[in-house]
């Protein structure tokens, strides 16, 4: 596991696939196609476990390259025992996941950690995080109305015995196959992050609009281009294309997926010159999920022929 600096050179891989664990809906009458292997309806709607939606995002990502395979966790939802649950009816075993990423320092993706590490049940497992992760934080919204938002409990993290991996920058996983973005640089001038963010400093409560903690991960499928998974894209989802392909030198999109941040009045504005600037980058697939929001959902699906529904329990196959 290397920190990166400079240019990244990202080896390709023979395919990626994204089982998304936890996002905020289910919809058990999609069909599989393509890319989207469905989870199995069940032949019971009411007896044995179901899975579980909430507002928050966790991915299985299995990397594939020269006949060798990585398993990283990416995110873990908000609550202490969704994903696991999730986990176990999808069949899933963690036993051998290579590492853990947390996008960004908000509950809605670190709250299962727990569970998380009890199901993996192995010592010094690395979690890749930002610095900024651990701020304790909070939303104000305009009604005056607050949301606590708790770091990542270190205590419980240091009990686990896991590996803490804190990465301002970048970093690769997996022989340079998988590539975690570190922080993003923010360069358009519609996607300012997020304004109702406040952190504690040295003198209280201040401002903390950027996130600079949120960051992406990403590889190259050999012949496809790349494939970025969002967590909530608080660096905006345009920034975050735009910083794989400058990274990586890698021109060719060929999937998003995850959270893009677009839900609610503060960021509603942005959806038209955000769809803009993603027809430009042209992906093959885009698959918005978690706090992507309905009227960004239904542009998408006009604008961009190639749209896929997010539900927990899909796998997403790109090969």
């Amino acid at each position: 596991m290397d920190t990166v600096p400079g240019t990244i050179q990202l080896r390709s891989v023979d395919s990626v696939d994204v089982t998304i664990l936890v996002d905020n809906s289910i919809d058990l009458f999609l069909d599989s196609e393509a890319h989207a292997v469905r989870a199995p309806r069940g032949e019971d709607w009411v007896r044995g476990p179901k899975l579980r939606a909430e507002h928050g995002f966790s991915a299985l990502v299995t990397l594939r390259a020269g006949g060798a395979e990585t398993r990283i966790i990416y995110d873990a939802g908000l609550t202490s025992d969704t994903l696991s649950h999730n986990l176990g009816v999808l069949g899933i075993s963690l036993r051998d996941v290579a590492s853990v990423v947390l996008s960004h320092g908000h509950g809605d993706h670190h709250g299962g950690l727990e569970g998380l590490l009890r199901g993996v049940g192995r010592k010094r497992l690395p979690l890749i995080v930002h610095p900024d992760a651990w701020r304790t934080r909070k939303i104000v919204f305009p009604t005056g109305a607050e949301i606590r938002l708790p770091p990542p409990d270190r205590a419980m993290l240091a009990a686990a015995d896991v590996e803490i991996l804190e990465r301002e920058g970048p970093s690769l996983l997996f022989g340079d196959s998988a590539l975690v973005s570190g922080r993003v640089e923010r360069a358009t001038e519609f996607e300012k992050g997020f304004p109702l963010q406040w952190a504690q400093g040295s003198s209280g409560w201040e401002p903390d609009r950027m996130v600079w903690d949120d960051q992406y991960l990403a590889c190259d499928v050999k012949g496809k281009g790349l494939v970025v998974l969002s967590g909530c894209g608080h660096a905006g989802l345009v920034n975050i294309v735009r910083s794989a392909r400058r990274s990586t030198g890698v021109d060719r999109v060929h999937a998003v997926l995850g959270g893009f941040h677009l839900s609610g009045s503060a960021f509603e504005p942005i959806i038209g010159p955000t769809m803009s600037e993603l027809e430009r980058l042209r992906p093959d697939y885009v698959v918005p999920g978690h706090c992507t929001g309905w009227k960004a959902r239904q542009e998408l699906g006009r604008r961009m022929p190639a749209d896929l529904e997010s539900s927990a329990g899909t796998r997403f196959h790109f090969a």
